[in-house]
């Protein structure tokens, strides 16, 4: 089993990240791409809500929480993760073809810039509003996985 390419994203808010990340998706999905996604961001939020049964459960003790609907399953887990950590989870799930991280700020992570913001460490790309470019780019950076 092949590890997933994992690639990371980053610029200012409303650069259009999540615009160029749902694109890239949509389009990789038709080529049969599995992809997994990751929202990073550095706000002190949760999607847990306070005095909800979830986290009630999790103010006890729970260090996993899950809640489960007819339509999605939620895995909690209440400590904070690094990439890796975050990436083998998603490996035991399923079989990826590639990891996309929307908020990359590690050290480790390939990424791609948008925008004019300070490049990080570890920058592969600069996003130059030329889409299919940037599409060939991540179809190489999958297929040499």
């Amino acid at each position: 089993m092949k590890k997933p390419f994992v690639l990371g994203f980053y610029g200012e808010s409303n650069t259009g990240k999540t615009t160029i990340m749902t694109k890239l998706i949509r389009r990789l999905i038709e080529e049969n791409i599995k992809i997994a996604s990751i929202k990073n961001t550095d706000k002190r939020i949760s999607i847990d809500q306070k005095n909800k049964d979830t986290w009630k459960h999790a103010e006890a003790g729970a260090n996993l929480v899950v809640f489960r609907t007819p339509i999605e399953t939620d895995y909690l887990f209440k400590k904070q993760q690094n990439i890796e950590e975050i990436t083998d989870k998603i490996n035991q799930f399923d079989n990826y073809d590639l990891i996309l991280i929307e908020g990359a700020n590690d050290k480790t992570t390939p990424k791609i810039r948008i925008g004019n913001i300070k490049e990080r460490e570890n920058t592969i790309y600069t996003y130059e509003n030329d889409f299919e470019k940037l599409y060939s780019f991540i179809k190489e950076k999958i297929k040499r996985r």
